[in-house]
C-alpha cells in the first residue's frame, strides 16, 4: 500500500559541485531525485531515455568519472538508480557531451556505418556504455564487450550490427581516440577536488520520495547523522533503494549516504583476512588484486549479478544489508566465514554473518550502527569452495536458487543456501551428513527435504528442491572432476 506522503513545503536540497561534459557546475539537487530526473527536467538533456526506471533496459545510461587509485576510472551507470547527490566531485558525461551532427564521435559513427540504430530510443545508452568500455580497455576483446553491453536491450535492429560496429571500434581506436581532449583536461581537477557538499532549505510545491539525503564526508560525520537519525535508511550503491523509490513509490524520510566515504572504499589485507569496506563496488572486487588472488569464486560470482551499469555502483555490504534471502553474495560469505565489523558513534563490534541475519529482511543492526566493512578470512589454497546460481538468464536477473560449497581436506563440509528459506541458510543436514564415502545422489534428495520453499516468479517449490538437488549434484562433478 502506498505511503502518505506530507504535501509540498520546505525540503532539504543537496548542493553539490561537479562537472557535465567537461564544465564546472554547482546546483541544487532535490532529496534524493535520481540522475536521470536530474538532467532530463532539471538541466533539459534529452539524450538518455527512462524506460523500466528499475536499471534493467540500459536506455538511461550514462558514464561517470571519478579519481580512483591514482587514476581516473570511467565507468557507465543506470541513471535512473543512481541518486543525482552521489554525483558531487565527479564528471558526469552524457551523450550529448560526445558528439554533434557535424562532427559524430567515432562510437556514434561507427554505429551508423553498420546500421547499428533503427527508431534510436536505445541508442544513447548503447554509445555510453562503449563509450565507459573503450575508454578504460586498449582494444577490448569479444567476451569485454558482450559484458559491457548485457545491460542494454534493443527492441528493434537486433545486436548483430550493434557488436559489428563494437568490433570495428576495439581494433581501430584506444582511450587515446574516444576519450575526449576536454575529458583529460577535467582528469587533474577531480584529483585536486577538495570542495564539500551544502544543505540548503528551499520551499518547493513537487512532492519528494524522500525528505533528508544526507551526504556525510568522513565516517566520523556519518556517525554523528546516526545519532541524530537513528531510525534513517543507509544507501550504499542505491541500486535497491531507487527502485523501491522509482516503482513502488516508497516513501523515506531520510535516507544517509555512504557509499562516497574514502574509508569505506578500499579493500585491504589485514591479519584476520580481506577487509572489504561498506562502499566497495562489485566492480572494484573483481578489478582487485587481492580478491582475484585469494577470493577467486567471490569474483566469478559478481560476474553474474546484475549488468556491469549496476555492478559499477552496486556494493557488497548493500546485498548484505537489504538481507534478501535470494542475495546473490551470501551463501558464499556464509560459507566463507564472513565477519561484519559494525560501528556506531559509542562503539565497534564483530559479529559473524551467520548471526546477522535474524529473520526475513531482518539483521542484528542495532539504531545508530551501520556496516562499517565486511572481513573474510583467507581460505586454505586446499579447500573446496564453489558456488551457483540459477536465474533464466545469465544476467540482469535475481537468483531462483543461489548456493555455496566449502570443503576441507580433513572432511569438514558446509552448504548453504538462498532462495529456499525467508533467509539465507546452511544445510545441517548436509553438514552431518557429508563424508568422502557419502553417495550425493541420498544426500542431495535428504538435504531438498530439510527445506520448504515458497512458489513465487522466479520458481515454484517444486523447480526450486529440484535446484536444490541439480547444485549438489554439479558439485559433486566439479569436486570429483
Amino acid at each position: 500500500m502506498k505511503q502518505e506522503q506530507k504535501p509540498g513545503g520546505t525540503y532539504r536540497y543537496n548542493r553539490i559541485s561537479f562537472y557535465l561534459n567537461g564544465a564546472l557546475q554547482e546546483l541544487d539537487i532535490a532529496p534524493g531525485i535520481s540522475t536521470l530526473d536530474f538532467v532530463t527536467k532539471q538541466l533539459h538533456l534529452y539524450g538518455s531515455k527512462c524506460s523500466c526506471n528499475e536499471g534493467d533496459c540500459g536506455a538511461c545510461t550514462v558514464v561517470i568519472a571519478e579519481c580512483r587509485e591514482g587514476s581516473t576510472a570511467y565507468e557507465a551507470i543506470t541513471s535512473c538508480i543512481y541518486p543525482a547527490a552521489k554525483l558531487h566531485g565527479k564528471h558526469l558525461i552524457t551523450v550529448e557531451g560526445l558528439g554533434t551532427p557535424e562532427q559524430l564521435h567515432p562510437i556514434q559513427k561507427a554505429l551508423l556505418d553498420h546500421h547499428g540504430t533503427q527508431c534510436g530510443y536505445c541508442t544513447p545508452g548503447f554509445v555510453m556504455s562503449l563509450f565507459a568500455c573503450l575508454a578504460s580497455v586498449a582494444h577490448p576483446d569479444h567476451e569485454s564487450i558482450l559484458a559491457a553491453l548485457e545491460g542494454n536491450l534493443c527492441r528493434c535492429t537486433g545486436y548483430q550490427s550493434i557488436l559489428d560496429a563494437a568490433a570495428e571500434l576495439s581494433q581501430e581506436h584506444d582511450p587515446s581516440t574516444i576519450v575526449p581532449p576536454w575529458c583529460r583536461e577535467v582528469e587533474p581537477k577531480l584529483f585536486a577536488f577538495d570542495q564539500k557538499p551544502q544543505e540548503v532549505e528551499k520551499p518547493c510545491a513537487s512532492l519528494f520520495s524522500i525528505d533528508n539525503y544526507l551526504l556525510p564526508c568522513d565516517v566520523d560525520e556519518l556517525k554523528d547523522m546516526l545519532v541524530q537519525h537513528p531510525e534513517a535508511s543507509l544507501i550504499a550503491g542505491g541500486t535497491d533503494i531507487m527502485v523501491q523509490v522509482n516503482v513502488l513509490r516508497k516513501h523515506f524520510d531520510t535516507l544517509i549516504d555512504l557509499g562516497n566515504l574514502p574509508e569505506l572504499r578500499q579493500i585491504k589485507m589485514g591479519r584476520s583476512g580481506i577487509h572489504i569496506g561498506a562502499g566497495v563496488s562489485y566492480s572494484q572486487i573483481m578489478d582487485s588484486g587481492i580478491a582475484k588472488c585469494d577470493l577467486p569464486e567471490l569474483v566469478k560470482l559478481c560476474r553474474l549479478i546484475a549488468s556491469k551499469q549496476i555492478r559499477n555502483f552496486g556494493t557488497l555490504a548493500g546485498n548484505i544489508g537489504n538481507a534478501s534471502p535470494v542475495g546473490d553474495t551470501l551463501p558464499l560469505l556464509l560459507v566463507y566465514g564472513a565477519r561484519l565489523l559494525l560501528s556506531s558513534q559509542s562503539s565497534s563490534r564483530e559479529c559473524a554473518l551467520r548471526d546477522f541475519f535474524v529473520g526475513y529482511r531482518l539483521t542484528a543492526l542495532q539504531p545508530g550502527e551501520f556496516i562499517h566493512e565486511i572481513i573474510i578470512p583467507i581460505p586454505p589454497r586446499t579447500a573446496f569452495i564453489k558456488s551457483l546460481k540459477s536465474s533464466k538468464r545469465k544476467a540482469e536477473d535475481i537468483s531462483a536458487v543461489v548456493s555455496a560449497i566449502r570443503i576441507e581436506e580433513g572432511g569438514k563440509a558446509v552448504l548453504a543456501f538462498g532462495g529456499v528459506a525467508a533467509q539465507t541458510v546452511f544445510s545441517e543436514r548436509f553438514a552431518s551428513g557429508y563424508s568422502p564415502e557419502a553417495d550425493w545422489q541420498v544426500l542431495a534428495e535428504q538435504v531438498a527435504q530439510e527445506f520448504t520453499p515458497l512458489s513465487d516468479v522466479r520458481g515454484c517449490a517444486d523447480y526450486r528442491k529440484q535446484m536444490i538437488i541439480n547444485h549438489i549434484l554439479q558439485y559433486r562433478e566439479a569436486y570429483h572432476g
